[in-house]
């Protein structure tokens, strides 16, 4: 029988949120699945925001080929992605918690469904659900980080938990003569960051490190940064408040572990461990105060691209740490299919890692690649002052409220990354360029870009951004579309 799939996911946790990678995080369960499994330590995201993220892991294609590269939209109806390929091999599908990828209707096709907005909210749960709303305001309000906080509702009645149950009734009613895919998709350590009051002593903010970043250090990186960095309130927020929206943050990730950790313990009393693929990532990442700021935001860099990707199936794939070649979001989908024997649809651009976990070779990727936006966004403002001048002429609005409602209203730009061991390149539409020698400088601080001694290698490694932007150019078309509508006719669009 073919293998079945529990694919777990969480919303905005950084690769170095796992205490397995170092991280300040508790992490037990996943520690545990990581030490089972692989442990794919150079995985990165095309895309650094939830949905096109998604649909970057799910299809196995690039944002520019699925066409989603901004989180107004949802994936495609005519797009293959894994739980339509996986409908057609006869498979039980299961989804849980955050969409974030397809459209409502299309979730008819699934056998058991769990959809966070669609939870009914009675008794301490709509009081939580309030909860959360206020704190999601004061947020808008305050500042980004200011909707960090403990509270003493009942753990019963959070995401995570009623996710976890949901889960466990999926699992109790598998049948162990037809394969499953289940997907728990967290929507934490997203904001608004709410974390349970048990895990206040678990991280003292007295321990707590906040990244310490050098004077002037986005001086000379694109104006969105110093516009995102006071536009959050960021430069507002104390060292202990920087503190304590850690806490809260690392609080998050480890209520997640303790419901996954459940999951994993369910699988292993029904006996369909053995048999199933278990699969861990996150969608992209969260500053942490890196750069000085929080939450994340319209950019190509590694803290919000660098995200943890665990993948275990005991008996088939050998624990390890790979750390050696680098993977792409976008490999994932073809993996699955490789593993469960079904066939990869035409049009995935992604790469199997099958060689890679049976040992047939060492090697997957040299280098990785990340796009956000649609071709025609641009940020006009070179300054937050701007930026705030501009918003005043066109919207009836306070001052005061614009400056904190400026987290979701910065506009986005146009652009695109390349990444190897060595070097990261990124470029803006508007002619703005960044370019990081990653040996020197992992942090990504220095902008070499405009630098002299460094024009050959920016030049270079443009000429391969290019070059790949050529080479993925949708292979889709109407006439791909109608073979796919039949031969997926299983799903219902």
């Amino acid at each position: 029988m073919k293998p079945n799939i529990l694919f777990i996911m969480t919303d905005q946790q950084r690769y170095d949120a796992l205490s397995c990678h170092g991280g300040a995080a508790q992490t037990p369960a996943l520690d545990h699945l990581a030490a089972g499994g692989m442990d794919f330590r150079r995985f990165y995201a095309q895309s650094p925001v939830c949905v096109p993220s998604r649909c970057n892991l799910f299809t196995g294609r690039y944002p520019h080929a699925h066409g989603i590269r901004e989180n107004h939209a949802r994936l495609a109806r005519h797009e293959v992605h894994l739980f339509k390929a996986l409908k057609q091999a006869g498979y039980t599908l299961g989804y849980i918690e955050k969409n974030h990828l397809l459209e409502n209707e299309e979730f008819a096709n699934f056998d058991h469904v769990d959809l966070r907005e669609q939870r009914p909210e009675t008794g301490e749960r709509k009081a939580f659900r309030a909860f959360a709303r206020q704190r999601q305001q004061r947020l808008r309000e305050v500042a980004s980080w200011a909707s960090a906080v403990f509270h003493d509702y009942s753990p019963e009645v959070t995401d995570p938990y009623l996710s976890r149950q949901s889960a466990l009734s999926f699992l109790d009613a598998a049948h162990a003569d037809q394969p499953f895919c289940l997907a728990v998709s967290f929507a934490d350590p997203h904001v608004p960051h709410l974390a349970l009051s048990k895990y206040r002593g678990l991280y003292p903010l007295d321990e707590i490190a906040v990244p310490r970043v050098p004077e002037g250090v986005l001086d000379d990186k694109a104006p969105r940064f110093k516009i995102k960095q006071r536009a959050q309130g960021a430069l507002d927020a104390t060292e202990e408040d920087k503190q304590h929206y850690l806490a809260v943050y690392y609080s998050m990730i480890s209520w997640i572990d303790e419901n996954v950790g459940a999951i994993l313990e369910a699988l292993e009393r029904k006996g369909l461990r053995e048999n199933t693929i278990v699969v861990f990532t996150s969608d992209h990442g969260d500053f942490n105060f890196d750069f000085g700021m929080c939450k994340k935001d319209l950019v190509l860099l590694d803290c919000l691209l660098h995200v943890p990707f665990l993948l275990s199936w005991p008996g088939h794939v050998a624990p390890q740490v790979v750390e050696g070649t680098m993977v792409e979001q976008v490999d994932v989908m073809p993996t699955l299919l490789d593993l469960c024997g079904v066939e990869i649809p035409f049009g995935c651009q992604g790469q199997s890692l099958l060689p890679l976990i049976e040992g047939r070779s060492k090697a997957h990727k040299d280098v990785v690649y990340a796009e956000i936006c649609p071709p025609h966004y641009r940020n006009p403002y070179l300054t937050y002052e701007a930026f705030i001048e501009a918003w005043r002429e066109h919207h009836d609005t306070p001052r005061h409220v614009l400056y904190r409602s400026a987290p979701f209203n910065v506009p986005g730009d146009y652009c695109k990354m390349i990444r190897t061991s060595s070097w990261k390149y990124i470029w803006y539409a508007d002619g703005f360029e960044e370019l990081y020698n990653l040996e020197h400088d992992p942090q990504e601080w220095v902008n070499l870009a405009l630098r002299e001694g460094y024009q050959a290698q920016r030049t270079e490694i443009k000429e391969r951004l290019l070059e790949w932007h050529a080479l993925s150019e949708d292979p889709l078309d109407q006439m791909w579309h109608k073979r796919h509508l039949a031969q997926y006719d299983r799903w219902r669009n």
